[in-house]
């Protein structure tokens, strides 16, 4: 659907707002009230999901994610494109992959937290007729997590491995198991990444 004229002005009226207030948000985003400021202007452009945090070519980063929604991203890429340079600001239209050890904390729904060590599963993958992949995790550990969050848990190492753009653009399906039912051919998941590429 083409972007119309008024929302592009809203665009360009939010990135004018984040040139003006890019540097009062605090060295470590401590400003409450002009988070939640980013949190109703960014919602206002549509339904993404964002963060902020240290960046990676610079001290800080803004993505402006569509929340793994492949419908989104064209979305996501547009408003970026609209954004205005901010010393030591860099701007995303989806979650970059992340230089990290797959070891974090996860909230559940009900508030509890967890801590999830992603550096020993194994995956193995099946690619659909139409190019895209189911990749299937053997992520033992998580027998206290409801489906639901075993998808969401997948989808933070897989944004975190290939970055949000690859992830929704190669995996069209996501299962979480304690152990694989049947021989197959699994690896570990620091073999992932270059794996896709190789077959995309």
């Amino acid at each position: 659907m083409k972007t119309t004229a008024q929302e592009i002005e809203e665009i360009k009226n939010f990135w004018n707002w984040f040139l003006a207030h890019c540097n009062d948000f605090g060295e470590k985003f401590e400003n409450e009230i002009l988070i939640n400021e980013l949190d109703e202007r960014i919602l206002n452009l549509g339904d993404f999901v964002w963060e902020i945090g240290t960046g990676v070519e610079h001290d800080h980063m803004l993505v402006i994610s569509p929340g793994g929604d492949p419908e989104l991203l064209r979305k996501t890429k547009e408003i970026v494109s609209y954004s205005i340079s901010c010393k030591g600001w860099e701007f995303y239209y989806s979650k970059p992959p992340k230089e990290w050890n797959l070891l974090f904390i996860f909230q559940k729904d009900n508030g509890e937290e967890i801590e999830i060590d992603g550096r020993h599963w194994q995956y193995t993958l099946l690619k659909f007729d139409d190019g895209m992949f189911k990749v299937i995790f053997k992520a033992p550990g998580l027998s206290t997590l409801s489906t639901e969050e075993r998808l969401t848990a997948a989808e933070i190492i897989l944004d975190s491995i290939l970055g949000e753009e690859f992830r929704i653009l190669t995996i069209g399906e996501i299962d979480v198991v304690d152990d694989f039912e049947d021989q197959c051919n699994s690896n570990d998941i620091s073999s992932l990444e270059k794996h896709l590429k190789q077959l995309s």
